[in-house]
């Protein structure tokens, strides 16, 4: 079986939301589905998802990095980045492209899922 580049994705980007773990419910060609659990000890924290993408749509590797040094230096609160963020140095990119990588994490939207419907989305901004 090949790696899941979108679900290596979400695990790195719903660590902004604090989810401890993903359970793959399905993956077809056009989306991957899930449940982000965010306490394993408590069964009411846990929020069904779909995401609308082919393994070709996953964002850059790079989108990864940042997610993980947001997630790392706390430069957010759930949802909301900080909005120095792009003040910030980022050795791992040179300013042009801390932008496109920017430009792709706040277009990223991955659906919720409550009683069979798409309900509120996850997705970042200031």
């Amino acid at each position: 079986m090949t790696k899941s580049k979108r679900l290596d994705f979400l695990k790195s980007y719903l660590k902004l939301y604090g989810v401890e773990r993903i359970e793959l419910t399905n993956e077809t060609v056009d989306s991957i589905s899930g449940i982000a659990i965010y306490d394993e000890n408590d069964p009411e924290e846990r929020q069904e998802f779909i995401w609308h993408k082919t393994e070709t749509q996953v964002p850059s590797p790079e989108l990864n990095i940042l997610i993980e040094k947001i997630v790392t230096e706390k430069w957010h609160t759930g949802d909301k980045i900080s909005e120095h963020i792009e003040e910030l140095e980022l050795e791992e990119f040179d300013n042009s492209f801390k932008e496109k990588i920017l430009t792709e994490l706040f277009d990223v939207q991955i659906r919720m899922v409550d009683d069979g419907e798409e309900t509120d989305s996850y997705w970042v901004h200031y």
